[in-house]
């Protein structure tokens, strides 16, 4: 019999709670409290304009855009972010509801760092906004609609992830629906499309590695999903690598494999180069008075690669060390925090999912395991050397502005390297484990909303 017959489809388990509670948080979470969503907001307003570059003034970069747009996230977020003892009045966001877009009153507005993304990762919240703006709606309803875009492209991207991976499906729904991963699949940020697409390309991975039959079509399908992956963010390029996950026998020759995996690599290298050329311009420091310096901090790395080498592991063991479990429920500007003991839980569910996960007909071997692992340790070389470059003082011994949430991309393939087809075996299927998987993730999602609701509304003396 079929999963969905012996039990408890995955991808409608998601697709209940992920409705259910995507929305009220969409709903909840105040506007421009996730992480820099006001600066994927004005992205996003600038894009829907049809400017899909930004642009550099008096050493600041980002655009002209209405003054309407500061004015509405300076009224709703005053000293909020950090502040977990200010609290936000819903009197107040009724009012700004009444802010007006007014076109022809701009100012040029800063919003550093989502100059450089492509205009991939934000065209549902650009088209909604796109729409929102030539109904005339003002300023908060585009905040609003460009939310719920975001969310059901977020919404149906996951679904299909959970259907195409044929293994690990409920490592997908608890990777998905993990606290966090809502909080930004209902919220502004270019990073919703960004963890969705890198889960549907990796089921995509799985399915072409354990389908010698339709590889065609798999392959194109891999190929379609690679460029809006590389292009939401350069750091997840080496996911290219699960290509390798493919066995080599489902290809006519050798030469046809690496044919394959060149054609793969050239084209995605390519639209990034020339991207990365185009706004190349907005680089710019976030020093906040400190001594950053992009192109010194690159001398110094290149000068001294094994101080690099040794500042990089120091932040890695220092994140595993005291962080590594907030990628579940650390949301909001990094002041929503779920209690630790729940965070640190969910990991080990996380991990005990993906250990008995590897029912299907993918085999998960040591090789390829090696392969993952080269993959998530690229990916992870890349976004750090990048926030040593962008945000840390030239020199540091650490690196400054790693953030767990990073990470959600990559949590199906790391946690796939635990899968265990002999806990399979003991552990067998039934509806009675499913049903415990599920009150298990809708616990944690009604715990969550109601740390959101006491974070941001409940004044506590």
């Amino acid at each position: 019999m079929s999963a969905e017959k012996t039990g408890y489809a995955p991808e409608k388990v998601f697709l209940i709670l992920g409705i259910f509670f995507g929305l009220l948080f969409l709903f909840v979470v105040p506007p421009f409290q996730a992480p820099d969503e006001t600066n994927h907001f004005y992205r996003s307003y600038q894009i829907s304009e049809g400017r899909i570059l930004s642009e550099r003034h008096d050493g600041d970069v980002g655009g002209m855009l209405p003054e309407s747009l500061i004015k509405t996230a300076k009224t709703l977020s005053k000293n909020i972010p950090g502040h977990p003892e200010n609290k936000q009045e819903v009197g107040e966001i009724i009012e700004a509801f009444n802010i007006p877009i007014n076109e022809g009153s701009r100012t040029f507005l800063n919003f550093h760092y989502t100059v450089l993304y492509s205009p991939v990762p934000f065209i549902p919240q650009a088209a909604a906004i796109y729409v929102g703006r030539h109904l005339g709606v003002t300023v908060l309803w585009l905040v609003y609609v460009g939310r719920l875009a975001n969310f059901f492209v977020w919404l149906a991207l996951m679904y299909l992830s959970i259907r195409t991976a044929p293994a690990y499906k409920w490592l997908f729904v608890f990777a998905a629906l993990m606290p966090l991963s809502l909080f930004q699949g209902a919220s502004l940020s270019a990073d919703a499309f960004t963890n969705a697409v890198s889960f549907l390309f990796t089921a995509a991975v799985l399915r072409a590695a354990s389908d010698k039959e339709h590889l065609k079509v798999n392959l194109i399908i891999i190929f379609l999903l690679s460029l809006p992956l590389t292009m939401s963010k350069h750091a997840y390029f080496p996911l290219l690598l699960c290509f390798f996950l493919i066995p080599q026998s489902f290809f006519p020759s050798k030469r046809g494999y690496i044919a394959a995996f060149s054609v793969l690599f050239i084209v995605n290298l390519s639209v990034n180069l020339w991207w990365s050329s185009k706004v190349g311009y907005l680089v710019v420091a976030y020093n906040n008075g400190l001594d950053v310096s992009p192109e010194r901090q690159l001398s110094f790395v290149l000068e001294h690669p094994l101080t690099y080498a040794g500042t990089f592991i120091r932040t890695i063991l220092r994140q595993c060390r005291f962080g590594w479990f907030t990628v579940v429920g650390k949301m909001g500007w990094l002041d929503t925090n779920m209690p630790e003991i729940f965070q640190k839980s969910y990991v080990w569910v996380l991990a005990l999912v993906a250990a008995f996960g590897a029912q299907g007909p993918l085999n998960i071997s040591i090789r390829k395991k090696a392969i993952i692992f080269m993959a998530i340790f690229s990916c992870v070389f890349l976004f750090s050397i990048s926030e040593y470059l962008i945000w840390t003082p030239v020199g540091n011994s650490f690196i400054d502005g790693l953030q767990p949430r990073y990470v959600i991309p990559l949590l199906p393939l790391l946690f796939m390297l635990l899968g265990n087809n002999i806990l399979v075996k003991f552990l067998g299927k039934g509806r009675l484990r499913e049903l415990v998987m599920g009150a298990y993730l809708l616990f944690s999602l009604m715990l969550a909303l109601f740390v959101i609701v006491i974070r941001y509304y409940v004044q506590i003396d």
